[in-house]
């Protein structure tokens, strides 16, 4: 029989170095970078907020799913000072992660066109292991009855937002405290996670298209730093389809649209083609709502571009109608 201090020095071994330790995976990245970079946060000039559900590999017992909401804006809309908040939930087999984190960014005007945004993102998390879900082989030992065993950390995320109304380059860094702080129970267990990503928007005004190039690099250590690609392409500023690729484990596709301006839905698929759990799992699915809470005050650029474009509406209205009178 093994022994309750060998059991919960086991399990909190396996959940420090395995996936659990990893911040979980979205293969929409786009969709999800504020919980990627703190800098986001007030960039869009709305208040934003957004709701995502994954659950991956499904099929395979024990399969991680990560529950996301987040709330983030600007004050007064003006896209200088960002704020936010972020609840998240991830269950991988019988561990739980859950936190909470507070944010706040400042963006700066380098230029008429280019802004940088400087963010950072404190928080607090607690893992769980749920004991008396493990499977043991021995089903009479009762080691586990009732036991839930927890460990708590603070965290501490930063990054920044270089962008333009045609690219962007961000970066951060997550788990910055590390093992610096010495009175929480899990501190010691995590290590820096890098991210950057970075993309291009090119724009095809007379048909209303927009194709998106972007890329994300991870690294954490000891893990192999990770790449993924993703092709997006938007029509008529509504609807939006993607393609995605994640070297040396999955290729998927995404897709969603904006509904009166307000409401954006997503829904995303990947399947893990090179992994040694291919074999075991029906792919990942991903769900994402994202609801503008407040409106964009329009540039005077944006006023004058409506307005002309009124203008001419109107002018070819009374064209239309001179040239059905002589008819």
């Amino acid at each position: 029989m093994m022994t309750k201090a060998i059991l919960i020095l086991a399990v909190m071994v396996i959940a420090s170095t395995g996936y659990s330790q990893q911040r979980g995976i979205v293969s929409n990245f786009l969709l999800n970078s504020y919980y990627y970079n703190p800098a986001i946060a007030g960039s869009n000039n709305v208040h934003t907020a957004n709701m995502s559900y994954r659950g991956q590999w499904m099929g395979f017992d024990g399969a991680p799913s990560l529950i996301m909401g987040n709330f983030n804006g600007s004050v007064k809309n003006k896209g200088k000072m960002g704020y936010g908040v972020t609840l998240l939930s991830e269950k991988i087999g019988i561990t739980n992660n859950t936190a909470v984190y507070l944010n706040y960014a400042h963006h700066f005007k380098l230029s008429e066109t280019v802004k940088l945004g400087l963010g950072i993102q404190p928080g607090f998390m607690q893992y769980r292991v749920r004991l008396y879900d493990a499977q043991l082989a021995d089903a009479g030992d009762d080691v586990l009855t009732g036991n839930v065993y927890s460990a708590n950390a603070l965290d501490v995320s930063t990054g920044f937002n270089l962008y333009h109304e045609k690219f962007f380059i961000m970066g951060s860094v997550h788990h910055l405290l590390g093992d610096e702080i010495k009175f929480t129970t899990y501190n010691s267990n995590l290590d820096f996670h890098f991210n950057a990503i970075a993309g291009y928007n090119f724009k095809f005004k007379k048909k209303d298209v927009v194709i998106q190039p972007s890329v994300m690099l991870k690294y954490t250590k000891p893990v192999p730093m990770q790449f993924t690609g993703m092709l997006k392409g938007t029509f008529n500023s509504k609807y939006w389809v993607g393609l995605l690729y994640r070297h040396d484990d999955a290729a998927g596709v995404s897709l969603g649209m904006k509904i009166k301006d307000r409401i954006s839905v997503g829904y995303g698929f990947d399947y893990s083609i090179f992994s040694d759990i291919a074999k075991y799992q029906n792919g990942s699915h991903e769900i994402m709502l994202s609801i503008i809470i407040t409106k964009e005050k329009p540039t005077l650029e944006k006023e004058d571009e409506d307005l002309n474009k009124s203008i001419l509406e109107e002018m070819q209205k009374q064209v239309d109608k001179e040239q059905e009178n002589k008819k």
